[in-house]
């Protein structure tokens, strides 16, 4: 418990200051606005369980999240540049919004809201409300296949809360 306070109050504070480059006039807020957004955190994603993780999955935790930021940088990189494709075309930007509800396999609250959270970075899509384990998602086009990006996502996040899951069956880093 204690690693985790002030594991967070380190992260947080590091990137308080990166945010406000260590400006002396940004330290009275830093001083409120840290420990608030540790004790965020906290109410987000619950107490942190005793249990002793081993080094093996841990290290495995680490290589699934590296998997995932080259994903979702992966995705934003593709997504941008169609996002971008559709409205240079003009005279009639290249648009038929409409709404898809995705249900997730994932038990846990926090997966479900890391999966609302990255569905976010997706091309051309915005999640508009979690409801159970349905997700709402607002996406630009029919053609874009939101289902299968977030069934990939879904995947990953998964692989990451439960390290003992097999990585055959997972989609590649970059893919989908």
């Amino acid at each position: 418990m204690i690693g985790s306070l002030v594991a967070r109050v380190v992260v947080v504070a590091a990137l308080w200051a990166s945010v406000t480059e260590a400006a002396p006039s940004a330290l009275g807020y830093g001083l409120v606005a840290v420990p608030l957004v540790v004790a965020a955190t906290y109410v987000l994603t619950g107490r942190p369980q005793r249990r002793r993780a081993s080094l093996r999955v841990g290290a495995l935790r680490a290589i699934r999240v590296g998997e995932l930021a080259g994903w979702i940088v992966w995705r934003s990189l593709v997504g941008g540049v169609d996002v971008a494709r559709r409205a240079v075309r003009l005279p009639r930007p290249d648009v038929a919004p409409e709404w898809v509800v995705y249900d997730t396999g994932l038990t846990s609250p926090t997966g479900r809201a890391a999966l609302a959270l990255v569905a976010n970075l997706m091309p051309g899509s915005l999640t508009a409300q979690i409801d159970g384990r349905s997700v709402h998602v607002h996406v630009i086009s029919p053609e874009l296949d939101v289902a299968s990006s977030l069934a990939a996502l879904e995947h990953r996040i998964a692989r990451i809360e439960d390290p003992g899951c097999s990585a055959d069956a997972a989609p590649s880093p970059v893919g989908d």
